[in-house]
């Protein structure tokens, strides 16, 4: 097991959001948090990131302890963030973010780690001369995604990738984000568009006030289902909940 979360407890100050998640992701899988608002998914990726208030349980990378961490650590851990929304420098070239991105990349790798994107995102090379600000919406996060993959990640955290983009570049993004795992990358992802997320990943974990209420194949979830389990969580069918 690659990443194995046991009775996670965690929140922003004094506020509790997660209360007591279990949740392990094996190597290579693509998994997709679903949930309605509030049910603390964003939160458990900026957890496991080392952003937010640890208050309990456990989070073992690869068999090692790394609930408490920061941000760096978990850099350090082979472990990278996608946040929502868009964060690159607007007022920098695709080239200057990259080179932000990869600040504690020694100067002699950065080229050879900046071609190594340029290959994973061509359409970005093409433009890597330009201003950030003047991409699309969808554009501008391929580079927020190329920024996260900078440093070689073997597990990626994507926190709401489709905000405010339109129909064309969702599409865009989505098969960027297909084409990563099939590179060999696991992929935590939370998502708004449900379907899209259920047409992309491998298996779906929903959530309902800080607590795992569901996890199978993607394949097992049906649309009524789902929303049965945001509303009540149970589902319509009365399968067994996770």
């Amino acid at each position: 097991m690659e990443l194995e979360i046991k009775n996670l407890r965690a929140g922003y100050g004094h506020l509790d959001i997660l209360h007591g998640v279990d949740l392990n992701i094996r190597h290579g899988e693509f998994v997709t948090l679903l949930g309605p608002n509030g049910a603390g998914k964003s939160t458990l990726l900026k957890s496991l990131f080392g952003m937010t208030t640890h208050k309990g349980g456990s989070i073992r990378w690869k068999g090692q302890e790394i609930a408490g961490l920061r941000p760096q650590a978990m850099l350090a851990h082979g472990i990278a963030y996608v946040p929502q929304g868009r964060c690159n420098f607007q007022l920098m070239t695709i080239d200057e973010n990259l080179e932000m991105a990869a600040y504690t990349i020694r100067d002699g790798d950065l080229q050879g780690e900046r071609e190594y994107v340029y290959d994973l995102f061509p359409i970005l090379r093409k433009r890597r001369n330009e201003l950030a600000g003047n991409m699309s919406g969808g554009e501008q996060q391929l580079l927020e995604m190329a920024m996260a993959v900078l440093r070689r990640p073997e597990i990626l955290l994507v926190d709401e990738p489709s905000v405010g983009l339109s129909p064309q570049a969702v599409t865009l993004v989505f098969n960027e984000l297909k084409r990563l795992h099939q590179g060999g990358r696991t992929i935590l992802l939370v998502e708004q568009n449900t379907r899209k997320a259920m047409e992309t990943a491998e298996r779906a974990v929903v959530l309902r006030l800080g607590k795992v209420i569901w996890d199978s194949p993607v394949a097992r979830l049906s649309s009524a289902d789902l929303g049965e389990l945001f509303m009540t969580g149970r589902r319509a069918s009365d399968a067994q909940p996770a």
